[in-house]
């Protein structure tokens, strides 16, 4: 399978132990479709100190959903069968299974609260990958032009997906205006 991020770039920019791949026969509980079952397993998903992965092996940790919610209230019923990737931007991200869309969740009024964020895992593997890059080429003395540089990378992930944007209280935007007023 041909993804838009390769397990290499994925490892040059993460390096060997900032990413955590999946052992792709024990997709949880089997509910991922194929191509991401694959995905995870062969590319990986990123996990650095500002994107953290929700990534274990272990049988007693928490990643189906209701169970990560369960000390602050119900999850809605759409919600039910979704499961916990990972935290970013003081937001969880959490994987529809049957649709392989990704959400961003947080805690409203109401209750748990929740939009799209990405389209799939790998658009999200994308997107991660994509900011990490951008860090990196900042750190390196970019700083100067911070904005043309956020610009560049936030065209960059929408026109690979416009969900990371769709939204104007997306974590991604809030992301990239901290990137610009240096606080990352």
């Amino acid at each position: 399978m041909d993804f838009a991020v390769t397990a290499d770039e994925v490892r040059d920019v993460f390096g060997l132990t900032g990413v955590v791949h999946f052992p792709h026969d024990s997709a949880p509980h089997g509910r991922l479709d194929r191509r991401t079952a694959h995905l995870l397993s062969t590319v990986g998903l990123p996990d650095t100190a500002w994107f953290l992965s929700k990534a274990s092996l272990r049988a007693d940790d928490r990643i189906d959903l209701p169970r990560w919610y369960a000390e602050r209230g119900s999850v809605p019923e759409e919600c039910r069968d979704w499961l916990v990737l990972a935290l970013f931007a003081d937001t969880t991200l959490a994987l529809d299974p049957g649709s392989g869309t990704v959400h961003s969740l947080g805690d409203g009024p109401a209750g748990l609260t929740y939009s799209p964020l990405h389209r799939d895992v790998e658009s999200l593997v994308y997107a991660v990958t994509a900011f990490e890059t951008l860090l990196r080429d900042l750190s390196d003395g970019g700083r100067g032009a911070a904005a043309r540089r956020a610009d560049a990378s936030r065209a960059r992930i929408a026109a690979h997906d416009p969900l990371p944007f769709a939204h104007p209280d997306s974590p991604w935007h809030l992301a990239l205006e901290e990137v610009v007023d240096g606080i990352w």
